[in-house]
């Protein structure tokens, strides 16, 4: 999870070069994110959740379309938690590949956040950060003979969703866009990335208790449009997630990301 108070409270600024920032690209601290991070897919009826170094030799192995698509997860601000892996497994059990780097994995991880006292932007450098990981984790992805290029998903929750949200690069088949806003202070933080033709799908909830600040308030609407593929899904009272952060426990979320992703991946054969 992440707050952001602090992005909306922030004097504009221009990120400058220094060590810090360096080290949002560092080879051998990003490649940590996608070997220690977690990997789940579903493999003869079962659903297989584990390491990736421990999967690397079962993955090679597998044929081409053996999954629907390949998602990439991008976890919050206080890590891989309970909810994520249960978001992962929900994912492999319908039939994707979903990598899930850790962040954490790196030997210089600043805290970017206090979960507990709904407060973040401690570490406004992290965006960089994550973007690499994300880069690194699509690349190492695609080099997978089981993974049908043409269908690669960024799926974000929080702080991640801030990431996928506004990832540059290249080659998506579409993102999922978990508790953010599309709003901030912070230019960089605002908006959305996605290319023409990248299918789209944000989910927040209109009493986000992280998202109450003006300049944080709102949805992604203005940036997705409404369209199938490309929109912005907005929870309000009286429904039961309306005050909610994390969102894939809910049953009506869950159903709109597996829909989203299973018309998104065929119509991206």
């Amino acid at each position: 999870m992440i707050a952001l108070r602090a992005i909306a409270l922030a004097s504009v600024l221009v990120l400058g070069p220094g060590a810090i920032a360096q080290k949002s690209i560092d080879g051998d601290e990003v490649a940590r994110t996608f070997d220690q991070g977690r990997v789940a897919y579903r493999e003869a009826g079962s659903v297989i959740d584990a390491t990736m170094a421990a999967a690397r030799p079962s993955l090679a192995a597998l044929k081409p379309d053996a999954f629907k698509a390949t998602i990439v997860y991008l976890h919050g601000c206080d890590g891989i938690n309970a909810l994520s892996l249960k978001t992962a497994d929900l994912l492999a059990a319908a039939g994707y590949l979903v990598f899930m780097p850790d962040s954490f994995a790196r030997l210089d991880k600043p805290r970017s956040c206090e979960p507990l006292e709904f407060r973040g932007g401690l570490h406004r450098e992290v965006l960089a950060w994550r973007h690499a990981e994300a880069d690194w984790a699509l690349e190492q992805a695609r080099s997978l003979p089981a993974v049908d290029a043409r269908r690669l998903f960024l799926f974000g929750l929080s702080e991640g969703a801030i990431a996928a949200a506004t990832y540059d690069g290249e080659g998506l088949r579409g993102r999922v866009i978990e508790a953010w806003t599309c709003h901030a202070g912070w230019p960089e933080y605002r908006g959305l990335a996605a290319r023409p033709g990248e299918a789209v799908l944000a989910l927040t909830s209109e009493n986000d208790p992280w998202f109450q600040d003006p300049a944080l308030r709102g949805d992604c609407g203005e940036f997705t449009g409404s369209s199938m593929l490309r929109r912005t899904i907005v929870f309000r009272p009286p429904h039961p997630a309306a005050s909610h952060h994390d969102l894939m426990w809910n049953s009506d979320a869950r159903r709109a990301v597996l829909d989203f992703l299973e018309q998104a991946s065929r119509d991206g054969r």
